[in-house]
């Protein structure tokens, strides 16, 4: 590219040599003769200016009787003045002087060979510079192509090279198809869902890692025996006459519960049961929004709205897990969601108000009861986010009586594939009646 740019310039600073020699040429002054005759009379002084040039159509100045008459060519003309003087002796003296150059243009300053020059080769220099850059940009773009996505029709040096004397290279104009990228399965059945340190899922980076599973039994039977020792605490064994309203409100509990508060030497046992079950339910994910107190933000999709195909399990368990840790309550539903649990514990003491133990206040019970539950919906939030799908058992298998704490399965294994045989954590308390 350098050497086309070099003829290039070459080329234009010779053309611009060559107009610039012109210029000087035409600009040259040609040469002239002028002449002067004094009167025939010789009583006065008298100039007589004749030019006479070596143009084509040169001519010849007539005397004239008053002044000098210059004949100027278009170029520039210089001449000398011859003056004749009479003096009263009769002699004739004579005196030359030169004549001032007379510019074509008739203005009384000419210009210069020099600044012709100059100007000549300013231009000359210009023009080369202008050139010498249209040349670069020009082959510049030859060189780099536009960005399209078809090939170029025209073959460059190498594919001359290879197409074997062949007069040009044929280049297909037919777009190259996107690469088939490999198939991805949509479940990572490999992928450990408790332990994503050694995934390349950005997930890794951002959830907390999951709890063993000693510390979810742990955390739940914690949950489990808080029920027990608050009807423990705040409920007796005494047998209450019970009345049509009463019946209708114990029947929300379950449907034989009020047939074991008749019939059982302790009631306690079954306030046990409808506490536990009481509670489970309120704050369960799987409830209607108007039952529970689950944040309805963190569940999304309920059971009967997401995909039954297990192949998405694992993405469901991903789900969860991601829900719960970027929920943030704001203090607004904070506060309705205690004004909630509040309502849901003086419900409880009121309709199991004829066993209640007289000896603690009803605030005091009230309060204990207002903690549980706050306690019990943190548990099933912090549960929900696990990555396991659980379920609590309220069997008890072989044992006859009444449960009074449920038992908690674990559904899934660590990739999210249900379990053909769920994995007992806890087993239900089972209390005699």
């Amino acid at each position: 590219m350098t050497s086309a740019i070099s003829c290039f310039g070459n080329e234009f600073i010779g053309r611009s040599s060559c107009i610039t020699t012109e210029i000087l040429s035409t600009l040259e002054p040609e040469p002239t003769q002028t002449m002067f005759d004094p009167k025939p009379d010789g009583s006065k002084t008298t100039n007589a200016l004749e030019t006479q040039t070596s143009s084509a159509d040169a001519g010849i100045v007539r005397p004239s009787s008053e002044a000098s008459t210059v004949a100027a060519t278009p170029s520039r003309t210089t001449g000398i003045i011859a003056t004749q003087t009479a003096t009263p002796g009769g002699t004739a003296v004579e005196s030359t002087s030169p004549l001032p150059s007379v510019s074509s243009g008739g203005g009384s300053q000419g210009v210069s060979k020099g600044a012709v020059a100059g100007i000549a080769i300013s231009t000359a220099i210009i023009g080369a510079a202008v050139a010498l850059l249209a040349a670069f940009f020009f082959f510049k773009r030859r060189r780099h192509p536009s960005r399209h996505p078809y090939g170029d029709s025209t073959p460059d040096f190498d594919s001359h090279m290879n197409a074997k004397n062949a007069p040009y290279v044929q280049v297909s104009q037919t777009p190259v198809p996107p690469p088939v990228l490999a198939a991805v399965s949509p479940a990572h059945r490999d992928l450990n869902l408790a332990n994503l340190s050694n995934s390349s899922d950005f997930l890794a980076q951002v959830l907390p890692s999951a709890a063993d599973e000693q510390t979810v039994k742990n955390k739940v039977a914690a949950l489990f025996n808080q029920f027990q020792r608050h009807v423990d605490s705040y409920y007796r064994d005494v047998n209450a006459t019970m009345t049509p309203s009463m019946e209708s409100d114990l029947a929300r509990f379950g449907t034989n519960l009020i047939e074991i508060l008749e019939n059982s030497s302790m009631p306690t046992v079954a306030i046990k049961h409808a506490l536990a079950g009481y509670i489970l339910s309120i704050v369960s994910s799987e409830a209607e929004d108007q039952a529970t107190l689950f944040p309805a933000e963190i569940t999304g999709l309920k059971a009967n709205e997401r995909s039954t195909d297990m192949s998405d399990q694992a993405a469901y368990i991903m789900y969860k897990r991601l829900a719960v840790h970027l929920h943030a309550p704001n203090p607004a539903s904070h506060q309705s969601c205690q004004s909630d649990i509040r309502e849901a514990a003086e419900h409880f003491a009121l309709t199991f108000f004829p066993w209640a133990n007289p000896a603690y206040h009803e605030k005091e019970k009230d309060e204990e009861l207002v903690r549980i539950i706050s306690e019990a919906l943190d548990v099933s939030i912090w549960l929900y986010g696990q990555p396991y799908l659980y379920e609590f058992v309220w069997e008890g298998v072989g044992r006859r009586g009444t449960v009074v704490a449920p038992g908690l399965a674990r559904l899934t294994d660590g990739s999210g594939r249900i379990l053909e045989r769920p994995q007992i954590l806890l087993e239900p308390t089972v209390a005699a009646s």
